[in-house]
């Protein structure tokens, strides 16, 4: 089968919705299809590369900005080139790449990764004007992905009518065995872990806040960069001495393993996500999870049965947050494995299954129209 993945950005990008695009799309390399990742052209990224056994075209902005870039020259090439493909995944309502999806006229499977609202007052105000319009890739699907049941909730109050078209396909988990066997950061200490893109929804200050108040030693680090880095760094100068906090940047991916390897807890503060992916790596690796109570986390916990490795809190309650962070860091790891999630192997082959059926019955409705 010949697969396009439409996403806004790709890697070396990090951040939740390029993690399970480029999974998603390795899988269904590795069991034979071909697959094509279409993206936006940012920074030095080459304008087409091989990853491995999947091919990346990425295309050049004609505005470039944060909300809701647009590439012309992408929307161009889906058109003229649909005959390249069988079946087109856009993924990412918070951008208009599904858009060129919709215009390939391909059968189109679309993934929205929907958060319901902007993650600033401007981007919400935003994102209110432009529900009309992102209304259309509801209606041009033939299905509709959520990743959680909370994501699913969501969008069917916001856009009842595509209900129908709607199923559940989590994100994957892999075991997160340690690559190199060693530390990442030197440290007996226990170490809490977040990873993800910096942005000011993903509320790290208040980690920050939760994590200097603790009564015994630990060491905190921040895995990823965007926008909030810069504040950051000043909230922990600001705030004085105390324990350690790191900030890596982004790392490789056998890095990031083992920083999971090493973790005690991962946690998270953010005040919306459709789905809590590094928590979920975080379980999957033998860590205890600490998050902020918000529907997609505790559709996490529902789905793992996890009990006490999973702590919800309202991370702007800081004496509820410490505790909870606290509590978690001294109980310590468990065994890697312990949580049963699905992996990506899994979620490959519900993926892959469902663009067989809905290609198949676009086919068959073209056979008919043709009659």
């Amino acid at each position: 089968m010949r697969i396009a993945q439409v996403a806004p950005s790709f890697y070396p990008r990090i951040g939740g919705v390029e993690t399970h695009v480029r999974r998603l799309a390795q899988g269904c390399a590795e069991a034979g299809e071909q697959l094509t990742v279409i993206t936006h052209q940012l920074g030095t990224a080459p304008a087409e590369e091989w990853i491995g056994k999947v091919r990346v075209l990425r295309f050049p902005l004609a505005v470039s900005s944060r909300n809701y870039p647009v590439s012309p020259a992408m929307f161009r090439y889906l058109k003229s080139h649909a005959a390249d493909f069988d079946v087109v995944h856009g993924h990412n309502y918070h951008s208009i790449v599904g858009h060129a999806a919709v215009g390939s006229r391909l059968p189109f499977v679309f993934t929205p990764h929907y958060n319901a609202t902007g993650h600033t007052w401007f981007r919400t105000r935003l994102h209110r004007l432009y529900r009309r319009f992102g209304a259309r890739q509801f209606a041009a699907a033939e299905v509709v992905i959520c990743v959680s049941d909370a994501e699913r909730e969501r969008l069917i109050r916001d856009f009842p009518d595509a209900a129908v078209k709607m199923v559940t396909i989590p994100n994957g988990t892999d075991p997160k065995l340690p690559v190199s066997g060693q530390k990442v950061i030197q440290t007996d200490m226990p170490v809490l872990l977040i990873v993800g893109r910096l942005e000011r929804y993903k509320n790290v200050d208040l980690v920050i806040n939760a994590f200097r108040a603790l009564p015994h030693e630990a060491t905190l680090v921040v895995v990823g960069d965007g926008p909030d880095m810069a504040r950051l760094e000043r909230h922990v100068r600001a705030i004085g001495p105390g324990w350690p906090i790191h900030f890596t940047g982004r790392v490789p991916g056998p890095m990031l393993d083992d920083l999971f390897a090493q973790a005690s807890v991962v946690t998270s503060a953010s005040d919306h996500e459709a789905f809590g992916l590094t928590l979920a790596e975080g379980l999957a690796s033998g860590a205890r999870v600490v998050a902020s109570a918000i529907p997609a986390h505790a559709d996490l916990a529902r789905r793992t049965g996890a009990g006490s490795l999973v702590a919800l809190v309202d991370p702007r309650n800081t004496r509820q947050f410490t505790e909870k962070l606290g509590a978690s860091l001294l109980a310590g790891r468990v065994q890697a494995g312990e949580v049963k999630l699905p992996s990506w192997t899994d979620i490959v082959e519900d993926t892959l299954e469902l663009y067989s059926r809905i290609t198949m019955e676009k086919r068959l409705a073209w056979r008919r129209e043709a009659v």
